[in-house]
């Protein structure tokens, strides 16, 4: 199922190399899942709850080098550094967005990876609001608040 965007209808960084679309299909319990969709890839990435849905975008974050990140995560294990060939664009801005979630879409710009979190802006699609937000929780918060309205 897909809808069509035009430059027109939303104030939104279609051209961003980090535009995100996060479909939720689902919610049990207070948890969601769906699809994203960015750019660099013609499939779904499927997430089962928004910690997935975290990891996903966090790698994807990574392997495009964007925003950079002002702080390098620490763990309990010591990794290589492994450098992986940054991916080529697949898709455009437009493509991006015009996927749907069953229940709720939302477009997100990451702007900024600082304090170790990210700051950027959410798109409800379906309501047509734009909210900025400073922190990963703020995002998951922005979006849990749109599926309970």
């Amino acid at each position: 199922q897909e809808r069509h965007i035009y430059m027109e209808e939303i104030r939104f960084n279609l051209a961003a190399p980090d535009l995100l679309c996060i479909c939720v299909d689902d919610r049990q319990h207070g948890e969601n899942s769906g699809r994203v969709y960015c750019c660099y890839s013609r499939e779904a990435m499927y997430f089962a709850h928004e910690y997935q849905l975290i990891k996903i975008i966090e790698r994807l974050l990574d392997r495009i080098d964007y925003p950079q990140s002002s702080v390098k995560i620490r763990s309990f294990q010591e990794k290589e550094e492994k450098r992986l060939l940054k991916p080529e664009k697949v898709l455009e801005g437009r493509e991006v967005a015009n996927h749907s979630g069953k229940l709720d879409t939302f477009l997100v710009h990451i702007k900024y990876r600082q304090n170790a979190t990210w700051q950027g802006e959410i798109r409800w699609v379906e309501k047509g609001k734009n909210v900025s937000f400073r922190s990963e929780l703020e995002l998951l918060k922005l979006m849990d608040n749109a599926l309970e309205m």
